[in-house]
């Protein structure tokens, strides 16, 4: 019980951290946030199990338990939508940018292009090379954005799956067992 309690007030402790300072509406807190939870979600889960089993014997306590895990068990795959949601947002936010400092450089390379008193060094070879590599490097950073978009979706959207699913069984579990 006491493990239980322990694994309940850090995954608390650790939320209320990472809650602060609290910015809802931030893109970047709530993705942040989000993350944490999906990451420290397996204590939130062991501890509640551990309580609910050595709670089975004390059926006034089972069932509000049962109920706070089928409810958290809920609350946690709703989640996802938001991460899921914010993270496209900000992948889109990324990519734009990446694009916009892209057209920026190119926009330099070719005013450097029509300049009369450009130096002799500066070849049309030289500068239509400096194009070929930032279109490179846009599209290599593009896909480097939404690789890592899918990676951090995956991995936080699918903690908070597997634990909200984790919860509402021991939700169940434990209801069942008050009747």
């Amino acid at each position: 019980m006491i493990l239980g309690l322990a694994c309940i007030v850090c995954f608390v402790a650790n939320m209320a951290t990472f809650a602060i300072p609290p910015s809802p509406m931030a893109l970047e807190w709530r993705l942040g946030f989000l993350q944490q939870v999906g990451n420290r979600s397996i204590l939130l889960f062991l501890g509640a199990a551990m309580l609910l089993y050595c709670t089975l014997d004390f059926h006034s306590l089972v069932k509000p338990l049962a109920l706070a895990c089928l409810i958290g068990g809920i609350l946690l795959p709703l989640s996802c939508v938001l991460l899921v949601r914010d993270h496209l947002v900000l992948q889109n936010q990324t990519l734009t940018t990446i694009d916009n400092q892209s057209q920026a450089l190119q926009t330099q390379i070719q005013a450097a292009e029509n300049d009369p008193n450009r130096p002799t060094e500066v070849t049309p070879e030289l500068l239509q090379q400096a194009v070929t590599q930032v279109e490179s490097q846009t599209e290599s950073l593009i896909q480097n954005a939404r690789d890592n978009t899918t990676k951090s979706i995956v991995s936080s959207a699918g903690s908070l799956i597997v634990v909200g699913l984790g919860l509402i069984s021991l939700g169940r579990f434990g209801i069942k067992r008050t009747v």
